[in-house]
């Protein structure tokens, strides 16, 4: 048994005497049959290169939006590379150089004797190059109560030139404390860029300063506790006045050997670099502005200044003893 062959002329022939909803139904396959081979054959391809025409040209206005953002804020990232700079080269000018080494060291000793220390010396360690400075540690060993410990920690951090603070190390020493550290300073390379030296001062951060009022001395009983005086404020001395020549001798170099008497005048007879010095009250004595007070038979009283961490000064009395075996 065999089935009929299907004769496309024949359909065709007779289709023309199909009712109409039977030559609808044929002409809608047609153009069905037709649509999916176009589609298969031609449109498919085309679709995909659309679709990825489409997915390129959301990149592009993406890039588009970015580029336009960073146009509109290219005059503020031009303001900020230029503060940067300016911070950049205010860090640099905060760096010391060689030559303001020792000043430095001067400084270091004025806050120790400002904060009532004993500085039991301060040694210069071997410079440690960096790509764009050199580090200076310092090797500096102070003894004195707690509190001026923690003034004298927060003063450094307030000096006009960079030091940090590492290596710290507190330990008992009869009734005082010991401070052993390692504090480093840093100065510029030759090689490195120098800073604009007329160029606007960096802003610098709100700085924490110690205040004791009100705190006690952990390394005490709450029995021995006492009231700690930093130093008395006291007016500004004259930095325009002519130093004399005893004041460029440290007041620890002075012994009391003796007083003179004129009439109601009295005289202190102090010894230093083997010569013999007569003073009277109100003469200057030592680099700090110290100023003889009063002068009795057997010590000397004279109070020096000092500027603490805030700008303000602070005077602190010292007293000369009599040498008695001079």
């Amino acid at each position: 048994m065999s089935l009929p062959r299907l004769e496309f002329s024949a359909i065709s022939h007779h289709a023309a005497k199909w009712p109409l909803p039977g030559r609808v139904l044929l002409g809608c396959a047609l153009a069905g049959l037709v649509l999916v081979v176009g589609d298969v054959l031609y449109l498919s391809s085309s679709r995909e290169r659309l679709q990825a025409l489409e997915k390129q040209e959301m990149a592009l206005e993406q890039q588009r939006l970015e580029k336009v953002e960073r146009v509109a804020s290219l005059e503020a990232r031009t303001h900020s590379f230029e503060v940067t700079q300016q911070r950049f080269a205010g860090l640099l000018r905060s760096l010391s150089v060689a030559s303001e080494v020792p000043a430095l060291l001067e400084d270091v000793a004025r806050l120790g004797a400002a904060s009532g220390l004993a500085m039991d010396g301060i040694v210069l360690l071997d410079e440690q190059p960096r790509p764009l400075y050199i580090e200076q540690p310092l090797q500096m060993a102070v003894t004195g109560e707690y509190h001026d410990l923690a003034t004298f920690l927060s003063a450094m951090a307030g000096l006009s030139r960079l030091v940090t603070v590492h290596e710290v190390a507190l330990r008992t020493d009869g009734e005082l404390l010991r401070l052993d550290l390692m504090a480093k300073t840093y100065r510029r390379t030759s090689q490195g860029a120098q800073p604009d030296e007329s160029g606007p001062p960096v802003e610098q951060g709100p700085r924490f300063v110690y205040d004791s009022s009100g705190l006690r001395d952990p390394f005490r009983s709450p029995a021995l506790q006492t009231s700690h005086t930093r130093g008395r404020l006291a007016l500004a001395p004259d930095l325009t006045r002519p130093r004399g020549v005893l004041e460029g001798l440290a007041v620890e170099q002075f012994q009391m050997v003796g007083t003179l008497s004129r009439g109601v005048q009295k005289y202190a007879l102090l010894r230093a670099t083997s010569a013999v010095y007569r003073l009277e009250v109100g003469d200057y004595l030592g680099p700090n502005h110290g100023r003889v007070t009063a002068i009795y038979d057997d010590h000397v009283e004279l109070v020096e200044l000092f500027p603490d961490e805030r700008g303000a000064w602070l005077e602190r009395p010292q007293t000369l003893l009599l040498n008695v075996n001079s």
